[in-house]
């Protein structure tokens, strides 16, 4: 009967290790997602507003109204370089996410191919114990006739 792999229990943790590393994986791509949506959306918004502004310029529009447009596009400047920098940094959460997945990916291949080799060298153990009793049950046998002879 083949042996257990000796190390399978340290396999099984590898590999809900990875799961694990791979559904935090998915969040954060989830998240960039969300965040690089959020900042298509405001440099839209910003290129929307600054078009209206243009326009109402061009048609003429009271110097309070032209500062107000002025005011807002600037708070809007400012909502786009704060997305843009919460971009980056979920960018780069991802990315450390992603080499701890690629780290523990490779580790739980590592452990599938020891057991590989595991189960390979028993299944040739196992063929060597076969042959091994079917020599010495021909053995027996031939001497039985023998004897009998």
């Amino acid at each position: 009967m083949a042996r257990r792999f000796p190390l399978e229990m340290v396999r099984q943790v590898a590999r809900q290790r990875t799961e694990d590393a791979q559904r935090a994986l998915e969040v954060q791509a989830a998240r960039l997602r969300q965040a690089e949506s959020k900042l298509a959306d405001l440099e839209r918004f910003r290129e929307e507003y600054r078009t209206t502004r243009l326009d109402a310029a061009a048609r003429g529009i009271e110097a309070g109204r032209l500062r107000e447009y002025g005011a807002f596009i600037l708070r809007l400047e400012e909502a786009v370089e704060s997305q843009r920098l919460d971009v980056e940094r979920t960018r780069a959460t991802w990315s450390m996410a992603h080499a701890h997945w690629l780290e523990l990916r490779s580790r739980e291949q590592a452990f599938d191919k020891l057991a590989e080799r595991h189960a390979a060298a028993e299944q040739l153990r196992e063929a060597r114990q076969d042959q091994k009793a079917q020599d010495e049950y021909a053995r027996r046998r031939a001497g039985a006739m023998k004897s009998d002879a």
